[in-house]
């Protein structure tokens, strides 16, 4: 698996080098053609005759030809650099470098949300960073929104199933794809105000009369300023020029206004140049799963649309930015109106495709959203993809791991939870929490269509809410162990509310002293001890452990072992409680004398 990226990584490396020597040359022969111009130049200045004029001629013509030539050369080379920088980062992903990845979403963060702070989704060292490819800032906020909010419809995830599977098997067409989004990222900016704008039907004047007016006034400026002229009638002369002068306070009276909406579109010009090579890109591709096909019907559903309305407005940028001058922005406003004569180019555009652009958009995000759930499939051999049954609250696993954490160092754990709730005890270091940060962050991985780190699962649709990393907010007066307690109750207040849910509480209530401890998580635990709410809590008070005696509530632990000086964890799940504490041995590990036993 690795070796394929490292494969790909120097296939595109010798390419930039090749293509490298190939940028040298042509330079070299651009700089002899220009001398070569020059000096015939300065020949057939001094009257050398129509041979030299011919040479100049010709040399010109190679020349141009070669700027085009050498431009395109450029462009490739760039992509090789932008491939092997891509592959690269597979490479890194596969050794565990991931984590320094700059995109992290940690503007995602929302601590107050039901598990992804707690399971690592987004923000330094998650599942986003882990698996993020996209660019485009839609396409980061719809695969974000994917994680935190999973769709779980059982029919819409094997739908996605179907589509992410695909993509996992078209590595070319995922990194074309990367690469094409990637190379303008830095330039790329929130399209959000472009929709907003192609959605609102208000335009800048209601009568047609006034647009109209506005739009041939020039034509009508210069038409009686050159009658007047032609027939030497200054009257007429005067009059045309009265008509410019009131031209100009109509430029003045809207200028920044004008200006304002055209800066939105000037704005937006290396998304509409990404947008276009996409769609461009992803109409030549033909998709078997529906989920793709459905994607691609949004963007292409009456022929070319999309891209003859991307290129238009595209278009209209560049019809735009000729007046980004400031010499030239007076002489066109105010000889031709330019801003407004952009303006009505631009609600032409909207009137035409308004219901469309948000869909175009958003299908490219989406799309980018499937590739990075795909990457997992291509980073991991340890992957399949769920069965989602129906029925009681369950999770039935075999060899589940922790996709956060390399293959070679994982330990793989079975897991049966079939309408239960589990009390897990177990030493310090010995694998608790990560072992509930596996099972949320593969339900999060399966919610949403993707595949998880198993050998088999198979798992209802359940509600996730978690307890695990708790702080104190001393702003509102709240400590640490009442920030936990305002956490539980809202997992209890759920569970009152929910069908089918599993909670994950690590180290319950470790705020306190152990007799409230012990009293308050077997409270807690009688509270969820429902039908259909199954959950897992983490525990170092062995005390808990009788309540098994209670109906589907079983207990299980890790277990660590002192040998040679040394804690040795084997990170396996066992049936029963923990024999066993560590507290001792970590201290003697760390050089702390034991005065007392």
């Amino acid at each position: 698996m690795r070796k394929r990226f490292i494969d790909k990584k120097e296939e595109y490396n010798n390419l930039y080098k090749s293509l490298g020597k190939k940028d040298n040359i042509i330079s070299n022969i651009r700089f002899f053609l220009i001398v070569l111009i020059i000096y015939f130049g300065y020949k057939i200045y001094n009257g050398f005759g129509n041979l030299f004029l011919t040479l100049e001629i010709i040399l010109v013509f190679l020349f141009s030809v070669l700027v085009v030539y050498h431009q395109k050369i450029r462009e490739e080379r760039e992509r090789a650099k932008i491939l092997e920088d891509i592959n690269g980062r597979y490479i890194s992903r596969i050794d565990g470098a991931w984590i320094d990845f700059k995109d992290t979403g940690k503007e995602f963060i929302d601590t107050s949300h039901d598990y992804s702070n707690d399971l690592d989704i987004v923000g330094e060292n998650s599942i986003f960073q882990l698996l993020n490819i996209t660019n485009t800032h839609t396409g980061r906020k719809i695969f974000a929104n994917n994680l935190l909010k999973p769709d779980k419809d059982k029919k819409k995830i094997y739908l996605r199933q179907e589509a992410i599977k695909e993509l996992s098997g078209k590595l070319g067409l995922v990194q074309e794809i990367e690469y094409l989004t990637y190379k303008n990222k830095k330039d790329l900016k929130d399209p959000e105000i472009l929709i907003k704008y192609a959605e609102s039907k208000e335009n800048l004047f209601k009568s047609k009369f006034i647009k109209n007016l506005i739009r041939f006034m020039p034509t009508l400026v210069f038409s009686i300023i050159i009658f007047g002229i032609i027939s030497r009638n200054h009257f007429m002369i005067y009059i045309g020029l009265d008509v410019l002068i009131v031209q100009v306070l109509i430029w003045l009276l809207s200028m920044f206004r004008n200006s304002k909406i055209l800066g939105t579109v000037h704005y937006l010009k290396y998304n509409l140049e990404t947008y276009l090579e996409v769609l461009k890109f992803l109409e030549k591709e033909d998709f078997s799963s529906e989920e793709l096909k459905r994607i691609k019907e949004t963007m292409f559903s009456q022929g070319r649309s999309s891209i003859e309305a991307i290129k238009g407005l595209d278009k209209i940028t560049e019809i735009i930015n000729i007046r980004s001058g400031g010499i030239a922005n007076l002489f066109l406003n105010v000889l031709l109106l330019w801003d407004y004569q952009c303006i009505f180019l631009l609600e032409k555009w909207k009137d035409k495709y308004r219901e469309k652009v948000r869909c175009w958009i958003e299908g490219i995000g989406e799309i980018e959203s499937l590739i990075s759930f795909s990457v997992l499939n291509n980073i991991n051999s340890h992957i399949i993809f769920p069965e989602i049954v129906d029925g009681k609250s369950k999770i039935i696993a075999e060899e589940l791991g922790h996709p956060l954490i390399n293959m070679e160092d994982r330990v793989d754990n079975d897991i049966r939870i079939d309408n239960e709730i589990f009390i897990i005890t177990g030493s310090n270091m010995s694998g608790k929490t990560t072992f509930l940060r596996t099972i949320g962050i593969n339900l999060v991985l399966a919610y949403n269509g993707a595949g998880v780190c198993a050998k088999s699962i198979e798992l209802t649709l359940l509600d996730i809410i978690t307890s695990m990393r708790i702080v104190d907010n001393l702003k509102g007066g709240i400590s640490t162990f009442y920030a936990e307690i305002l956490r539980i109750k809202r997992i209890i207040d759920r569970s009152k509310n929910e069908d089918n849910m599993i909670f994950l509480i690590d180290e319950i209530f470790t705020g306190t002293n152990s007799v409230d401890r012990i009293l308050g998580a077997k409270n807690v635990i009688g509270n969820l001890n429902k039908d259909n709410i199954i959950g897992m809590i983490t525990t170092h008070d062995l005390e808990l452990c009788a309540l098994d005696s209670k109906e589907r509530i079983r207990n299980f632990y890790f277990e660590d072992k002192y040998e040679d000086k040394t804690i040795r964890f084997d990170y396996k799940i066992k049936s029963g409680k923990s024999t066993s504490t560590n507290a001792k041995n970590l201290m003697n590990l760390a050089g702390i004398k034991i005065i007392e036993q």
